[in-house]
């Protein structure tokens, strides 16, 4: 019987349509993680399909499952807009995470899945905080396979939740760090890993504690250190210009500016 899956086979078959959105979507959803698409930018289904080189068919799917998660909102006559970033999606992020991630405490991990995780933690205590861009880029995968084999011992619900958690950190990250903050530091997976060869639940709960203040710390000090000039929405005056207004418009596709104390937008700062 002829197998199309076949290793011997000339040449691949053309992906299933379910192939094609699953591709779709995670192409769609690297592209957010990595603010290649702003936060706060609209883009139609075409130009996302040429863009990103997708079908048409497979991108609308994409965007609707993207659209489920949150992460993107479609837009009347404007097509689509990537969820932008906010103050107050930081500190619901942060907030989410204190809440959660104590759950990995309990997480039961094998000897197998244990000297996976030690390795992987070798390697990233050796990267350290090396910040060319493929020593950075190395280092943040080790990262994220260090967690997915932590996510494989806990509740599958708490797993994905986690994961979707740690996916918008890593965007709060690659924001920040295009608009000028100092590459994030490594984590001290050395600690974790050890915490868990012990079976020490508090430790690894302190572990996991230090890493999300050290988050909060990162985009406190990146903020504060952003010298954008602060403007004022919400009908409050502007610098420039007396007893004016400002005016709501329809979402920009510019950039959005990071600025501290306050809620960020694509204008800048909101009161």
């Amino acid at each position: 019987m002829y197998d199309r899956n076949s290793p011997f086979t000339a040449k691949p078959s053309a992906l299933e349509p379910r192939q094609k959105t699953e591709f779709a979507e995670d192409r769609l959803m690297q592209a957010i993680l990595w603010c290649e698409l702003t936060p706060g930018s609209t883009a139609t289904e075409v130009e996302l399909a040429e863009r990103f080189g997708l079908g048409r068919a497979a991108t609308r799917a994409a965007l609707a499952k993207l659209s489920a998660f949150g992460l993107m909102h479609p837009i009347p006559r404007l097509g689509w807009r990537v969820l932008p970033m906010s103050g107050a999606l930081i500190g619901q992020v942060i907030s989410a995470r204190r809440l959660v991630e104590p759950a990995l405490g309990e997480a039961v991990l094998s000897q197998e899945a244990l000297s996976a995780a030690s390795s992987l933690a070798h390697m990233i205590t050796i990267i350290g905080d090396r910040v060319e861009a493929g020593s950075l880029l190395t280092r943040r995968g080790y990262e994220r396979d260090l967690m997915e084999i932590l996510l494989a011992g806990v509740n599958p619900i708490i797993s994905s939740f986690l994961s979707s958690l740690w996916a918008q950190s890593d965007r709060i990250i690659r924001f920040l760090e295009l608009g000028g903050a100092a590459p994030y530091g490594a984590m001290d997976a050395d600690a974790l890993v050890e915490a868990y060869r012990a079976g020490d639940a508090d430790a690894v709960c302190a572990a996991r504690t230090r890493e999300i203040e050290k988050f909060q710390s990162f985009v406190s000090l990146a903020l504060l250190n952003d010298s954008s000039e602060l403007t004022m929405d919400r009908g409050e005056l502007k610098p420039g210009a007396p007893n004016q207004k400002q005016k709501q418009s329809a979402p920009s596709k510019e950039p959005i500016r990071v600025s501290s104390g306050g809620r960020l937008s694509n204008k800048g700062i909101e009161s």
